[in-house]
């Protein structure tokens, strides 16, 4: 793992110092957890992105997406 010096604004800092005392975890620890989730949050929004633009530019038959709920309904039988 690489050190890298970083600066918060005290409120934030604050918070961070809350959650290290509320769950024991160290400060890196806590902002590790923060990026990476905020990474996933941005690849899922990416993705989401790009999939709504393919379904405007091919949108979906009704008789596939009746075929899928009929698959759906099947399985949770």
């Amino acid at each position: 793992m690489e050190n890298m010096p970083i600066s918060f604004d005290e409120k934030l800092l604050s918070e961070i110092d809350r959650l290290v005392s509320a769950t024991r975890l160290s400060r890196s620890e806590i902002v590790n957890e923060a990026v990476m989730r905020w990474l996933r949050e941005k690849d899922a929004a990416s993705f989401e992105a790009e999939w709504i633009e393919k379904l405007r530019q091919h949108p979906d038959d009704p008789e596939d997406a009746e075929k899928w709920i009929q698959a759906q309904t099947w399985s949770e039988k």
